[in-house]
C-alpha cells in the first residue's frame, strides 16, 4: 500500500522513547508548548479525521489524517488531546496522550 502522507509512515518504526529523549533535549517547558500548539492546529483547523503531528527536528506541527495512523499503527480509536510524535531522523513515530 503506497503511503499518501508527507510523513512516510510506513517506514517509521513505534518507539516509547521520543517523547522522553525530546524532553531531555529541549527541556519540559518547551516540549509542552509544542505539543500545545499542535493541539491548538487540531482544534483550529483539524477534524474528527484528523490527529495533529509533532515534528522533531523543526518543532513543527501538521495534521495527518486518522485514517492513515489507523493503517500504519493499527489503532483505531484516537481520542482528543493526542498527538503524533514523529522523528524524519530516527524514522520513528510515537503516540503522546496529553492530559
Amino acid at each position: 500500500m503506497k503511503n499518501s502522507t508527507p510523513f512516510n509512515l510506513d517506514e517509521c518504526s513505534l518507539s516509547n522513547d521520543l517523547w522522553p529523549n525530546f524532553i531531555n533535549k529541549i527541556g519540559f517547558i518547551k516540549a509542552n508548548l509544542a505539543v500545545r500548539q499542535s493541539l491548538d492546529l487540531q482544534r483550529m483547523q483539524g477534524s474528527n479525521a484528523t490527529l495533529p503531528v509533532l515534528i522533531l527536528e523543526t518543532c513543527g506541527t501538521a495534521l495527518v489524517n486518522s485514517n492513515s495512523i489507523k493503517t500504519f499503527i493499527g489503532l483505531s480509536y484516537l481520542d482528543s488531546g493526542m498527538v503524533l510524535i514523529f522523528s524524519s531522523k530516527l524514522k520513528a513515530i510515537q503516540l503522546l496522550r496529553d492530559n
